[in-house]
């Protein structure tokens, strides 16, 4: 088994997990089986009490060239082995900000809903950078965040980091900021005006600019403008890393 690297092992792991909470945690694996089956991500389960995953899928964006027994056997440490040397930093530093408050708090009143982050991993040898979502689905009596769902694909970035945390309460978004070490508040989550979303359905179907102006009964220009306020909203620079994103991110 992969060893834990130091920041792990410091991490307090969640109390108070049942023998009830595991039975219903393996009664809901075969809904992630099924839904592993029609995903196009990635998927795993992390027990973070006992520090291991009870769910890995068939996916190679999980498996890193080794079999699914492999990477639930080496658990948290097989994915810090797997990360790109110099990204490991931040990612403990990352892991750390979440792991010793299982309840995930950005403040008394709102819990954390999902997470997203992008770190560069080997996969089959070859440097990927991979995003991370990962969303609670079993907490114990206390509160505490135990088991989550994790679902990983390609990142729409081209740079690791973009570390965001979505709250459940209409407070939207934070973004974790590693040159302050903090969470940081940036208010409700982004949206698309009609016409720009309109832009990007067209262009994911295929369409160039001069054809989606013609079906959105706008000029040429027009249609760039959309395109370059969507870039500038999501901070990408093409269009198919928008498309890509605003699909991630329920934008459509």
């Amino acid at each position: 088994m992969v060893e834990k690297t130091d920041i792990l092992s410091s991490i307090t792991s969640p109390t108070g997990v049942t023998e009830s909470d595991y039975r219903l945690a393996e009664s809901k694996l075969d809904v992630v089986d099924a839904f592993a089956r029609i995903a196009n991500q990635g998927v795993f389960v992390a027990d973070l009490c006992q520090r291991h995953f009870m769910y890995v899928s068939d996916s190679p964006l999980v498996l890193f060239g080794h079999t699914a027994e492999e990477v639930k056997e080496g658990g948290y440490g097989f994915l810090m082995q797997h990360a790109v040397p110099d990204d490991r930093p931040l990612m403990a530093e990352l892991v750390e900000a979440v792991g010793n408050s299982h309840r995930w708090p950005l403040d008394e009143k709102n819990f954390i809903y999902a997470i997203s982050c992008n770190f560069h991993f080997y996969v089959n040898g070859h440097a990927v950078l991979l995003n991370h979502r990962v969303t609670p689905i079993g907490r114990t009596a206390r509160g505490e965040v135990w088991l989550v769902l994790c679902l990983v694909s390609p990142s729409v970035h081209s740079d690791m980091g973009h570390i965001e945390a979505t709250v459940s309460s209409p407070s939207g978004f934070s973004i974790y900021e590693f040159e302050g070490h903090r969470w940081a508040k940036k208010g409700h989550r982004l949206e698309l005006t009609e016409g720009e979303r309109t832009m990007l359905h067209l262009s994911a179907q295929g369409y160039t600019m001069s054809q989606i102006g013609e079906k959105m009964f706008r000029s040429v220009d027009t249609v760039k403008m959309y395109r370059k306020s969507v870039f500038n909203k999501l901070g990408v620079s093409n269009i198919s890393e928008a498309i890509a994103y605003a699909f991630n991110y329920k934008l459509l």
